[in-house]
């Protein structure tokens, strides 16, 4: 069977899969994004005589042309207001689970958002009909009243392959993520308690965002996280996902798996966190190396044309969640915002996935080839979707409980609030 008629079926079962849906858990971080295409920012390139523009300009420039993204901490304390300033940069939604809670809402499954920087600029980018939690109860973000005042944004950076930049000709479409400072956690009170009063009737939970804490609150709010992770399983919430992103410090990473390690049922990166994390090793000998590191059920690693897991449960229903994780992600990438699919996007590809065993030992692997686009409208938010669709399919009742004997870590209740001795003199 061809990728095309795979994926004819997946749209075939699509609205089923919808109308099966549970409730999703998106946490636990969300900011307001300023993006703007690398081809449309002649301003940032143009000599200015001002040193720290001239290094940031040159650093994008530099990381397009390998054809690298992810998400960096750059310490220029005026770099906000300069960009501001001179670049056509357009507001938008930011954060894992945002994107996460954008795309379910706009299949029609439930969702409930962590909100807790509840400002202008930030309900003005939000989905009207992404549900919140006020006052014991879910509502439309729409009815939200602002009360918060507005952050730093993060900055998106996007380049398209083969479009030049100068004399950059950039090898693939990504985008570059900046951030001037550490936001932190959405320490959302009203969402915390909803949550847990929901969780039974919810299929997954997203954990996600460690990466904008700064140092000094790493180690409490990593605890707090291990708490409400905790009261979730607790509940029966049979998929609570923790992703990972990109870290200004490989320790600062590792300390976030570390002290979730056993809070979580499933673990979620790109394939170049993955590379980082375990170099030169076999994909699929690494994934279940991770999964037994973090004591999860399953490990899901995606690429720009292809997607890859291990898993304890069902390696059918995981290679469904791979599929309609792919359809979404390429879909959104083809319109350049959430839509339900209805058809595959016009001129995408299927190459040839990575060649995996079908088992490791208790393991199971599943992979697809995605409807790779090679100049996608966007690349903003493709990973989050990638995960929404997942963990809709993952969620689902007939979708494989954790065994009765499967508990989180016991050992996450004792470790100390703050169990990490960094150097306070880092920026990060």
């Amino acid at each position: 069977m061809t990728w095309q008629k795979t994926y004819a079926g997946v749209l075939e079962r699509l609205d089923a899969e919808i109308a099966n849906a549970r409730l999703t858990l998106c946490g636990l971080s969300a900011c307001v994004d300023a993006t703007v295409s690398l081809h449309d920012a002649g301003a940032l390139f143009a000599p200015t005589g001002d040193a720290e523009a001239e290094r940031f300009a040159g650093m994008l420039r530099e990381r397009a042309a390998a054809g690298i993204g992810g998400e960096i901490k750059v310490d220029w304390l005026g770099g906000p207001a300069w960009l501001d300033e001179r670049v056509p940069f357009v507001r938008a939604l930011g954060g894992t689970g945002p994107h996460a809670a954008r795309v379910l809402t706009t299949l029609g499954a439930p969702a409930l958002l962590a909100l807790e920087t509840r400002s202008a600029e930030q309900l003005a980018v939000l989905d009207p009909e992404i549900r919140v939690a006020r006052d014991g109860r879910s509502v439309p973000a729409k009815t939200i009243q602002p009360d918060h005042p507005n952050a730093i944004k993060t900055y998106i950076f996007e380049y398209t392959k083969g479009r030049p930049i100068g004399s950059v000709l950039p090898p693939r479409s990504s985008r570059i993520i900046v951030r001037f400072d550490d936001p932190g956690l959405q320490n959302d009170r009203d969402f915390e308690q909803l949550s847990c009063r929901l969780a039974p009737q919810a299929g997954a939970a997203i954990l996600s965002g460690f990466n904008t804490v700064g140092v000094a609150a790493l180690g409490p709010t990593l605890a707090r996280t291990r708490k409400l992770a905790q009261r979730w399983a607790a509940a029966g919430v049979p998929a609570i996902h923790f992703e990972l992103a990109g870290y200004a410090r490989p320790e600062y990473r590792d300390a976030a798996m570390r002290e979730l390690t056993g809070c979580a049922t499933s673990f979620g990166l790109s394939f170049s966190e993955f590379a980082a994390l375990v170099p030169n090793s076999d994909l699929a000998a690494g994934m279940r190396a991770l999964g037994e590191r973090l004591q999860v059920r399953r490990v899901c690693v995606h690429a720009d044309d292809w997607a890859a897991a291990a898993t304890l449960d069902d390696p059918a229903r995981e290679r469904d969640a791979l599929l309609l994780g792919s359809l979404l992600a390429s879909t959104r990438a083809a319109h350049g915002r959430p839509v339900v699919p209805r058809a595959l996007p016009a001129g995408a590809a299927f190459g040839e996935p990575p060649r995996v065993p079908e088992a490791l030992g208790e393991w199971r692997i599943a992979v697809c080839s995605t409807p790779y686009l090679a100049q996608p409208v966007t690349t903003l938010g493709l990973g989050d979707t990638f995960m929404a669709g997942c963990l809709l399919v993952l969620g689902q009742q007939h979708s494989p409980l954790p065994p009765a004997g499967y508990r989180p870590d016991p050992r996450a209740a004792r470790l100390p609030a703050a169990p990490f001795a960094y150097d306070r003199t880092d920026t990060q």
